[in-house]
């Protein structure tokens, strides 16, 4: 600092000043030729920033329900969520933010989280405790390449191509889940996919994954999983999906292997029809009662009839069954023989939802299911069917 004030009082003020001005305009004209540029820069940055931002989409809800069940006092027998029976069930606490990938704006992401009861029942092998009330039940980055029309990548956990219903509760019309949903396919994957549309009617999905519900794989195996989308007219949409792999802990030779299809039709504007097929089948799955295996199979369709009787009111009509003929899936046992029993569920449920508010909405449904063998209610006294009636309030975020 000392020297720097010396130099300046030796130089002379007006020395000084002539130097800073030949500097300065030196300096300016390199600068002045660089300025429009960064002006460019910036705009992009700009523009890009205001597309990333003008593409995420968010929302969450809170879903709270009450089951009556006439036929047991504590718990309803295999449902899915509304597992409790005579009390009040906080299901659903969740938010999720998604950026979809746009040929303006190529990455993007998903991310979705859950607290409450229902958080219980979809864990991820590898991720939370089965006691745990929160889950990460999605978190994945996705990326449009810019081949042909556009090829979607996704990496990370997300949610299975299968089904007709969801796990996020404004997806269902019915409050109860079907029997095909917690019991004939997967809950989430934790892998690769791959989208290509090519067309705006038809559309594949291929990828390779770790498994059923789990981010943690439990052999060294991975499996496919994929899907076609067809939409052959307007009012019209198919899918067919499958996946295929080892799911068995430390061996990969017997594969699991499943089909799904779902058809949506909407013939009029209130009136929504929708189908549901399942089968699926593991090799080597089952003790056979010779101290050896044998293979699993499983299957069932479920339909459905929801109609918008008025913009506030609206009414739904579900009827399934799901043959779990080996008792793989549903994993009930002969009580003599403590050996893996088939077994037949049939179920039929009726719904009403009103739509209270914008965002808030109320549901009434009665269901009722059958059973080949007396699995409802208490044990040792069991019956071949239950009916319960439950009242659920679903409120939206936006």
């Amino acid at each position: 600092m000392l020297i720097e004030k010396r130099t300046w009082t030796q130089e002379g003020v007006g020395t000084r000043v002539i130097q800073v001005l030949i500097a300065g305009f030196v300096l300016s004209a390199p600068l002045a030729a660089q300025e429009p540029v960064s002006q460019e820069a910036r705009q992009r940055a700009q523009e890009n920033g205001s597309s990333f931002l003008r593409s995420v989409q968010w929302n969450g809800h809170v879903a709270v329900s009450y089951t009556y069940n006439s036929t047991a006092r504590s718990a309803n027998t295999f449902r899915v969520f509304d597992v409790e029976a005579r009390r009040i069930t906080f299901h659903q606490l969740e938010f999720w933010v998604e950026k979809p990938p746009t040929v303006e704006s190529p990455l993007g992401f998903g991310l979705d989280v859950m607290f409450g009861s229902d958080a219980k029942k979809i864990h991820a092998t590898g991720l939370g405790d089965a006691d745990d009330p929160f889950d990460l039940t999605q978190a994945y980055v996705t990326y449009r390449a810019p081949l042909g029309r556009g090829l979607e990548f996704k990496i990370g956990k997300f949610v299975t191509l299968h089904g007709a219903e969801v796990i996020r509760r404004p997806g269902n019309f019915n409050i109860s889940r079907s029997i095909l949903f917690g019991y004939a396919i997967p809950f989430t994957h934790t892998g690769l996919l791959a989208t290509y549309s090519f067309t705006d009617r038809l559309s594949l999905t291929l990828g390779i994954v770790n498994g059923w519900d789990n981010v943690t794989d439990n052999n060294t195996g991975k499996s496919l999983h994929g899907m076609i989308l067809l939409v052959p007219r307007k009012d019209l949409t198919l899918t067919v999906s499958g996946t295929w792999g080892p799911e068995q802990t430390d061996v990969n030779d017997p594969k699991r292997g499943m089909i799904d299809v779902v058809a949506t039709y909407k013939p009029i504007s209130p009136l929504t029809l929708m189908v549901n097929v399942d089968y699926g089948a593991e090799a080597d799955a089952i003790p056979d009662g010779a101290h050896g295996a044998k293979r699993a199979r499983w299957y069932g369709a479920a339909g459905y009839i929801i109609y918008e009787l008025t913009p506030r009111w609206s009414a739904g009509l579900r009827g399934e069954f799901f043959n779990d003929r080996d008792g793989f899936r549903l994993g009930w046992n002969d009580p003599r023989t403590n050996l893996p029993l088939g077994l037949n569920l049939r179920e039929v449920t009726g719904t009403i939802r009103h739509k209270i508010a914008d965002q808030l909405f109320i549901h009434f449904e009665y269901r009722r299911d059958f059973a080949n063998h007396p699995v409802f209610g208490p044990p040792h006294v069991g019956k071949r069917s239950q009916g319960t009636f439950s009242v659920e309030l679903v409120y939206q975020l936006k």
